[in-house]
């Protein structure tokens, strides 16, 4: 089938191959993992119909979202690839906010393990106040609905000795529709507009992007989890062609994260470590830490993440608690 072919002067090339309608993006990349295909390949589609999460539970993906998964084939310790959630987080940012102007910008942020948030401040300011048109598209809304990516998030990743489907603990969340309920003081906080996934399978690794780009003609209830945030409201574009804005934000993602992936695989996320503490939504927040059996972990005030990817969390009694995996939910103190 067709391929686009995205070069990239600072990391890998990506042949981005759009269909129409699949079952996951996830398992068009699994195949093609088993299949023996080179590191390389995105997978974008229009609809997801047997999308899934964590735990099992049931997607819809129509039309108006951005559902992606990359098929890569790193050489790296098995200890690393954890972070590799958190370095698509940063790359998601980066995408997002090429379509801002400087001061929006700064209301993307990435959400410790697996997610890109909106700040509610900024967005309460942005959503239904702008109206010209965007810079980069022309056209009208498609009417497309956007709302929760089904990806499999099985939180898996290769071993040392390059065995496939080693599970590891990662830094591994969830997407809106696929959380446990978030606090009130979270939900006022921060809207949620992209979740990411990290699954080893057949000697690689399939990262699964989802990002609500268009919103949906009716309202979505998430009930008590997080908010949704879709990437045409926070730019206000007023006019847009739904297709064109997916397929241009696809890009923009692909060709942020070629680079940050590039020096991943070279010297690890230590070099990246202080660009994901600048757009960190999470530092100096009260914060629960749950399972996914929404059992506590610890509680206390983040502090950071060290070079592994681990939420560092300061209890009440002052001691430091390194956090590899697990649900981050904001306080209201």
């Amino acid at each position: 089938m067709p391929e686009d072919c995205i070069s990239n002067v600072d990391g890998p090339s990506f042949r981005l191959r759009e269909l129409a309608e699949v079952s996951s993006t996830n398992d068009v990349v699994k195949r093609a993992l088993e299949a023996g295909e080179p590191e390389g390949l995105a997978v974008r589609a229009c609809r997801q119909t047997g999308g899934y999460g964590r735990q099992g539970r049931t997607w819809t993906s129509p039309e108006g979202g951005l559902y992606l998964s990359l098929l890569l084939r790193p050489r790296v310790p098995s200890a690393q690839l954890p972070t590799l959630s958190l370095v698509a987080g940063l790359a998601v940012r980066e995408a997002v906010a090429s379509f801002l102007d400087t001061k929006d910008a700064g209301s993307i942020l990435v959400k410790w393990p697996n997610d890109v948030v909106v700040r509610q401040s900024c967005r309460e300011g942005l959503c239904g106040h702008k109206t010209a048109d965007s810079r980069h598209f022309q056209g009208m809304y498609s009417g497309a609905h956007a709302v929760a990516c089904g990806w499999r998030a099985s939180d898996q990743a290769l071993s040392s000795g390059g065995s496939e489907d080693s599970r590891h603990e990662s830094a591994s969340g969830s997407v809106i529709g696929d959380s446990v309920p978030d606090s009130r003081s979270e939900r006022a906080s921060f809207a949620k507009l992209c979740g990411i996934s990290l699954e080893a399978h057949a000697g690689g690794v399939c990262v699964g992007i989802g990002i609500n780009v268009v919103p949906p003609d009716e309202s979505v209830d998430v009930g008590g989890k997080n908010r949704p945030a879709y990437l045409a409201d926070v730019a206000g574009w007023a006019r847009v062609d739904a297709l064109e804005a997916i397929g241009s934000v696809a890009r923009a993602v692909l060709g942020a994260f070629a680079p940050l992936y590039a020096v991943w695989c070279r010297q690890g996320f230590a070099p990246l470590l202080e660009e994901y503490e600048a757009h960190a939504s999470l530092t100096g927040k009260q914060v629960r830490i749950a399972d996914q059996a929404g059992s506590v972990l610890c509680e206390g005030t983040v502090r950071g993440i060290d070079v592994h990817g681990r939420l560092l969390v300061e209890t009440d009694q002052g001691a430091i608690v390194p956090v590899s995996s697990g649900e981050a939910h904001i306080l209201n103190r």
